[in-house]
């Protein structure tokens, strides 16, 4: 039976894991090894712990989701967020019960309004998904990176 409740501590290795098997698979140019993605999972539940939710099946972590709250012009948004469900769990209702859940602690603790995310466009899913639950592109954004080096050694130029 699927159950979804806030993360402990001790759950961070299992959502680790759970990750990695999560993204990895993609092709979407992340490679996360258990200490990168046990690094996030640690930096998420020193940040925000109070809105970070496993999904658990029988005991075994299948997914999980977090977000951070940021203070906006308009109100309190969820940012840097991250939803992810295993692979083997995928298409089973897990990831609307997880961002459900997020949500609602959310709305009710923060008031929050929105969640201003990113995801790739490598596949049509996970856009297609977000979109089906009412989330929209924004007009005139896009993401960027910079690699530090790079950017530092321009600078100097």
């Amino acid at each position: 039976m699927l159950s979804i409740g806030p993360v402990v501590s001790g759950d961070l290795p299992h959502l680790a894991s759970c990750y990695t098997r999560a993204y990895n698979p993609l092709g979407i140019g992340e490679h996360w090894t258990p200490d990168s993605a046990q690094n996030l999972m640690a930096y998420f539940f020193r940040e925000q712990a109070d809105l970070f939710f496993a999904a658990k099946e029988g005991g075994t972590i299948v997914g999980g989701t977090v977000a951070m709250v940021k203070p906006w012009w308009d109100g309190n948004h969820l940012i840097d967020g991250e939803i992810f469900v295993d692979p083997g769990y995928q298409k089973q209702g897990i990831g609307p019960r997880l961002l459900k859940t997020l949500f609602a602690a959310a709305k009710t603790k923060y008031n929050a309004r929105s969640w201003d995310t990113y995801t790739h466009i490598v596949h049509s899913h996970p856009l297609s998904w977000y979109k089906k639950l009412g989330f929209t592109t924004i007009e005139h954004w896009q993401m960027i990176s910079g690699d530090v080096d790079t950017v530092l050694t321009r600078l100097q130029r």
